[in-house]
Formats: C-alpha cells, structure tokens, sequence
C-alpha cells in the first residue's frame, strides 16, 4: 500500500509516488511543474464497502482518457513511462480500501504526488503545460485554521484545528519550541516536557517562567488554593496572553477562541493584548471538558465567523468596486493577477472555464467546452487549463488570498470576484 510521505519506486526509472497532505504551501509546490507534459487525475471516491468498488475502474477509465491524449503526440513507450504511476496506484489493492471523499493525482517525467481529500471532486482528465490544482485549491481555500485556548486559573492549553464543509477536525495540541526565561537565573532554554511549571509556590512577576510543555500547556501552582479572580491569577493571565500571542497567534495569524468559565473569561478578555482573541467563547468550565468535545463547542463560533468573514469580503468588494479597486471580469481580473495586483481572489467552487492563460501577461484564450463522460473512459482527456483555476494559482504565486465561496455567496456571475492592492 502507498504510504504516506513515503516514495515507491516503479523499476529502475525514477517514477514515484508520494501522498501528499492538503496544504496552500503543497498546492504552490506543484504551481513549478516539472517539464510538460503535466498529467492531472481526479475523481469522487469513497471510504466504505460497497460503494468503494466502483473507485479503481473509475480511476482505471481516467487513466485511459489521459492515455488517449498523449497518444496524440507521444510514442509508445513515451506514454508507458509517464503512465507508470498511475498503473501502480490502480493495481494497489489495498490503497483503494483506504481512500477518502476524492482523490487527486499529479504525474510529470519521473515524478507522482498523491492527494487523499476530504471532499469530493469532479472526474477529470488533464494534459497540459500545468497542474491543474484548483480542486486543490478549493479544498484548501475553504480548511479554516484555528486555535482554541483552554483556561482556568492554574493552566491553560492551546490546541489547532480545522473548520471544513461544515465540521471541524479533531483539536490536535500544539507543540512548542523551548522558550527562553526572563528574569530567571536559569539556562535561557528550558526543556518542554509535562512537568515543566512556572512555579510551585504563589506566582509572582519575578519567578514567572516562560514554559510550556509538549502539549501546549502553561502551568502555575496556588498551594492548592481555589481559582480565585485576585492578582496572582491576573498575573498568570497576562503571561500566558504573552506567550500565546508570540509563540502562535503572531506567527500563526488564526482566529483563538477561549474556553473558560465566564468569570476567567472576563478578566483574561480584559488583560489580553491577542488581536486574534475572538470576541465569541464558549462558557464552559474546563475540567468538566473531554478534549474530543471541544471541537464541537467550538464549530457554531466557527460557522459565524466564516460567515463574517465572507460577508466582511463581499462588502470589501463592493467599496473597492466604487473606487476602481475591484473587478469580476474574466480578462481584467486575469491581468491584475499576472501584475500581481490582487490581494484577494473570491472564486466559486466548482466553476470550470477552459482555456488558456498566458501566466506573463494576462491574457486569456477560451478553449471550447469541457466534456462531461471522462469517468466513462469514452474520451481523451481535456487537453487544457482551466482558466480560473490559473488566475488563483497566480494569485497565489503573488501571495494573495483566496476564499472559496458557494455559486449564491459570489458577489459576481463571472465565476471570480478580485479585490486589488492599488
């Protein structure tokens, strides 16, 4: 079976297979491709028996489709080579009793990466001069990230999570790097481990210690009294704000949501300097909280600052359209991409526009229509882009945003909305 981050060799040619996890950073490793031709798969799949039966045929006519367009062009043993991979996969048994909502495959000369996704994807076949990695791109636009952070009196943790279709991932801790002591005649590293804590006597600002174990966890010691609201625990309040602002929510840059009964709640909100602390939080005391249920807790407060967050953009598109700031048209918004002009893309999901886009200048070339049978096996593959698909992945390139929006949600009927720099 492929295993994730592993490479299988096919013989002696340096053909491979590596399972790649959904990230924006993976999907800008593939936005260099190795030399055309770049072969690009995707299909529904699915978890369970019996309807995970149907998945290795269907990936099976895809490959057929894809073999029937390189035979356009490449000879023979040309089209067994870069199809190798794609082979291998198909006949790994027990790779198909292990897939999730959709499956994506990359393949170039020598070269193979796998995406297992958590939502499904249109059948597709693809030859180009690129990836097509909007499905990707799409999917990973719409992985909201968070941290949520758990609080009483004497230790807090910091989790991170993902927001997705509607649900939210299991909380996964956060591991952190040492973190150096201030005002501590001690080493300036200390080791992070579940014992560490910042004291064993009343806190006080000169034996505070910067500590957090391996779990993502600050703790500080009260000679066992009760969570009292007094000034050692605002003391203990205003350290973890300090190192959770620097240690996560700084580089990070993701939403925190607080959970704590609302006394703790209160001063913490009122001590804390973290411009990600979401005014939202859930009241709840923490001992009483398994870790499995928090995500739970945690996914109305989610589903409403999604929504925030696109009706916040859908307003922002509007001001700057008044101000020439802003454009939904296919060719503009493809040129001030190219330019590197937008800062935040809206793309429907799922919107396919053939064509062409000439990554240097802009300028876009339609391509006819995109046929609807590949995942039959009754026609060659498509033999070109997509163009907003190319106009993302160059935003993207440029470091812009992409928020993925449902076809209502679109403040255009174009398929892309752009909000640019200057």
């Amino acid at each position: 079976m492929v295993q994730s981050g592993t490479v299988l060799n096919t013989g002696r040619s340096t053909n491979g297979l590596v399972i790649v996890g959904l990230s924006l950073s993976a999907i800008r490793d593939l936005l260099e491709p190795p030399q055309a031709p770049c072969l690009t798969l995707s299909l529904p799949t699915h978890r369970n028996v019996p309807d995970n039966r149907v998945d290795q045929p269907s990936f099976r006519h895809l490959v057929e489709s894809l073999e029937m367009a390189l035979s356009l062009s490449r000879r023979r043993d040309q089209i067994e080579h870069l199809l190798r991979p794609f082979h291998q996969l198909a006949s790994d048994r027990r790779f198909w009793e292990h897939t999730r909502e959709g499956l994506v495959v990359f393949g170039a000369e020598g070269w193979a990466r796998v995406f297992l996704l958590p939502q499904p994807v249109k059948p597709l076949a693809l030859v180009s001069t690129h990836f097509h990695t909007l499905p990707l791109l799409r999917q990973a636009a719409a992985i909201d990230r968070f941290n949520v952070l758990t609080l009483t009196s004497r230790e807090a943790h910091i989790y991170e999570g993902r927001f997705i279709a509607g649900a939210v991932d299991p909380l996964e801790p956060i591991e952190l790097e040492p973190v150096p002591l201030r005002g501590v005649a001690e080493p300036a590293d200390q080791p992070l481990n579940r014992s560490s804590i910042i004291s064993d006597e009343l806190l006080q600002p000169h034996r505070m210690r910067r500590q957090m174990n391996a779990a993502g966890t600050v703790h500080g010691g009260f000679r066992g009294k009760q969570d009292d609201i007094d000034t050692d625990t605002e003391i203990f309040f205003r350290h973890v704000d300090e190192v959770i602002a620097e240690r996560v929510s700084l580089p990070g840059g993701l939403p925190l949501v607080l959970v704590a009964l609302p006394q703790l709640a209160a001063v913490f909100r009122r001590l804390s300097k973290n411009r990600q602390l979401l005014e939202a939080s859930v009241a709840k005391d923490v001992h009483l909280v398994p870790q499995k249920d928090l995500g739970r807790l945690v996914l109305p407060i989610f589903v409403a600052e999604r929504r925030r967050r696109i009706d916040r953009e859908r307003r922002l598109f509007a001001l700057a359209r008044d101000r020439g700031l802003a454009a939904a048209d296919l060719p503009g918004v493809a040129r001030a991409a190219a330019a590197g002009r937008v800062a935040t893309l809206l793309v429907e999901e799922d919107r396919f526009v053939p064509g062409w886009l000439n990554r240097s200048t802009g300028r876009v070339h339609p391509d006819g229509e995109v046929p609807d049978d590949l995942a039959q096996g009754n026609s060659p593959a498509i033999r070109t882009e997509d163009i907003i698909g190319a106009v993302a992945e160059t935003v993207l390139l440029h470091g812009g945003e992409i928020l993925l929006l449902e076809r209502g949600q679109m403040p255009s009927d174009s398929g892309l909305a752009a909000i640019y720099r200057y």
